[in-house]
């Protein structure tokens, strides 16, 4: 198992027919998806925009823009970045997500993000984004909802996961942004889970899982993803 959904944006009981997100790979472009969409500002231009996804190994598309009008989920519109088709993000949860062929690699960079933490990975199926910026402040943040197809069945057994690393052009020092918040920890299905949708394992950090959206809740999930983490900022 391998599918994982990260919905990234720089803003900001279900009844059984509430809506689910909406997806387009066609609404906006890649480079306009970093601009328009992720940072959103007038006054900074990404540039040396880069990306990597299952088209670029005859597979599916990862990367998406998504608007959502569900008031149980915490993000009204943003960036898609699957390891799957990310046009099968669309709620409610009643498919098993497996999209994606073999041939499509994971990364090395993610690998050894979590290695840093004793997590042990082997990547495929990885959707990468890469820009350059210049920020207009020394501070800025980025907010993201990690889900997973693992949480619940495979919770205790795959180490799906997101890294945001950020490197300092001048001093050449890369940190990842995206972790367990007053942690070092890198955010993946085992260090954020809840021990109530699989036993097998103990909760970790389960303050920030969000919401399993198996069983009961599946045909109000506004996502096709099992489990999500709670809104998280890459500050």
């Amino acid at each position: 198992m391998k599918k994982i959904l990260l919905l990234l944006t720089v803003d900001f009981s279900l009844p059984v027919f509430a809506k689910s997100i909406s997806v387009s790979n066609t609404t906006y472009t890649v480079p306009q998806l970093v601009n328009n969409v992720l940072i959103n500002s007038p006054c900074v231009e990404a540039n040396n925009i880069t990306w990597s996804t299952g088209t670029n190994f005859a597979s599916v598309n990862g990367i998406g823009y998504f608007q959502n009008t569900n008031p149980n989920f915490p993000m009204q519109a943003g960036v898609i970045l699957s390891t799957g088709n990310a046009l099968n993000a669309s709620g409610p949860n009643t498919t098993m997500l497996n999209d994606g062929t073999m041939n499509w690699p994971g990364d090395t960079d993610l690998e050894n993000t979590l290695a840093q933490a004793s997590i042990s990975m082997s990547s495929v199926n990885a959707t990468v984004l890469e820009f350059d910026f210049t920020p207009i402040s020394p501070q800025f943040n980025f907010d993201f909802v990690f889900a997973s197809e693992e949480y619940g069945n495979f919770q205790c057994q795959f180490s799906d996961a997101f890294a945001f690393l950020l490197t300092n052009m001048n001093t050449g020092v890369t940190t990842n942004l995206a972790v367990v918040p007053n942690t070092t920890l890198p955010i993946s299905v085992v260090t954020i889970r809840d021990f109530l949708y699989n036993s097998s394992c103990s909760s970790a950090n389960a303050q920030y899982f969000g919401s399993f959206n198996g069983g009961s809740a599946a045909a109000g999930s506004a996502t096709n993803y099992n489990g999500q983490t709670v809104l998280m900022n890459a500050s």
